[in-house]
């Protein structure tokens, strides 16, 4: 992984996902720092420094509904 990139867990659907990218979505959910859903928007995603570290993370995430969540690859110039 470059520097300045990382991995986010986004709800499938949300922007940087394969749904979203079929969608042309910009807008999505993402687990917060605080394990908590929030927007993309907000810029408070929890990021992992590699796709195993989030999908361990996934593995012990307890969120109420019934949400997919996937890693994305995220960077400094994708954020913006």
């Amino acid at each position: 992984m470059a520097l300045g990139e990382w991995y986010e867990l986004r709800v499938t659907g949300s922007a940087g996902t394969s749904d979203g990218l079929a969608t042309g979505t910009h807008e999505g959910i993402a687990v917060g720092e605080n394990g908590r859903l929030c927007s993309l928007a907000s810029g408070g995603a929890r990021r992992f420094e590699s796709k195993l570290q989030a999908l361990e993370y996934l593995g012990k995430l307890k969120v109420t509904g019934n949400y997919q969540f996937v890693p994305v690859l995220c960077s400094a110039k994708t954020a913006a």
